[in-house]
């Protein structure tokens, strides 16, 4: 297979909340268009969004996408959501995906990616293997209301 990385726009929304629907209601979710519509506008209608997507031909196989904020003197990438679809994985490529995007975010002069991930032991190996660090800095922290 032959894949190649193209930028998202906008007008990849909806054949990107379509999988994703797919995607996520395969774990067991209750997406629905109006759901997965809002999350993934809020990503892409972000101030300095940035994302890449991965095809094959023309088959979208996965994605990342952030956007771009300045935290004091440095330009970071904040790295909102990666994905790679279902029959997609297990082939290296979301780390393919990750490793392109921080050479385009680089070029564009972020000097840091920040992200967050789950407790769940595959994802924080897939992000150590790739030299993600867990962050000394900042610690999320929440309230419920």
């Amino acid at each position: 297979m032959k894949y190649k990385y193209k930028e998202l726009t906008i007008e990849d929304l909806d054949c990107l909340i379509n999988k994703y629907i797919i995607y996520y209601n395969d774990e067991g979710g209750k997406w629905t268009y109006d759901l997965a519509k809002k999350r993934l506008e809020q990503i892409f209608l972000t101030p300095y969004f940035y994302g890449i997507g991965l095809y094959d031909e023309s088959e979208l196989v996965g994605f990342a996408v952030g956007c771009f904020k300045y935290f004091d003197d440095v330009l970071l990438f904040y790295l909102e959501e990666i994905l790679v679809f279902r029959e997609y994985q297990n082939k290296g490529l979301g780390t393919k995906i990750l490793q392109e995007l921080e050479t385009l975010v680089k070029k564009q002069g972020a000097q840091k990616i920040d992200l967050s991930t789950t407790f769940e032991d595959k994802h924080q190996r897939f992000y150590s293997r790739l030299f993600y660090k867990k962050s000394t800095f900042l610690i999320p922290m929440y309230k419920k209301i």
